[in-house]
């Protein structure tokens, strides 16, 4: 193990990004099911108010997500919807949808990052699937523990969104998970 430190060292120190998470993460979390996450998302985003209300959210999935069929079709399976539904398969589709959430699959923190950045000073909730650590990019990460949907919470980020949510979702968040920021 000492081995492996020492030569990702320098890798780390010269600025190359590696994927390293995405090769600890299942293509699919075990026992989880799709109705489990869309139930959480849903729950965000009914919680959520953007300054302007305009009928319903804009939701951009990334279609790296593992969840990205099952939220898209929940806006036509499974009324009344809770959001829009608007696939995206890169940063430049994304903001080109003007979304109102977004939910990120593998793309990085770092990736993240970015992207909210260019959506400034647009509110924008963001969900992350795939970044269980939460403590940069989105303001919410889900987590998927012991056949369950959980979430973190990045205060932090969720303070510089330009949306309000309600108390209760962080309040589940520090109960069932962790807050960060």
């Amino acid at each position: 193990m000492a081995k492996k430190r020492v030569l990702l060292l320098p890798l780390l120190l010269s600025g190359i990004v590696l994927p390293l998470r995405s090769e600890t993460l299942p293509e699919k979390p075990s026992g989880v099911s799709a109705a489990d996450v869309r139930q959480t998302v849903a729950g965000m985003i009914s919680y959520t108010r953007w300054p302007k209300p305009g009928g319903l959210p804009r939701l951009c999935i990334f279609r790296s997500a593992v969840y990205a069929q099952a939220l898209t079709a929940a806006s036509v399976e499974h009324p009344p919807a809770a959001w829009q539904s608007v696939p995206v398969d890169d940063v430049q589709q994304a903001l080109a949808s003007q979304c109102d959430v977004l939910y990120f699959g593998r793309e990085t923190s770092r990736q993240q990052v970015e992207l909210i950045n260019s959506y400034q000073p647009r509110p924008l909730l963001t969900i992350a699937e795939q970044t269980p650590e939460c403590v940069a990019g989105s303001a919410f990460c889900l987590k998927f523990i012991n056949h369950r949907v959980t979430f973190s919470v990045n205060l932090d980020s969720l303070g510089r969104s330009g949306v309000r949510v309600h108390p209760d979702v962080l309040m589940l968040a520090s109960s069932g998970s962790e807050k960060h920021g």
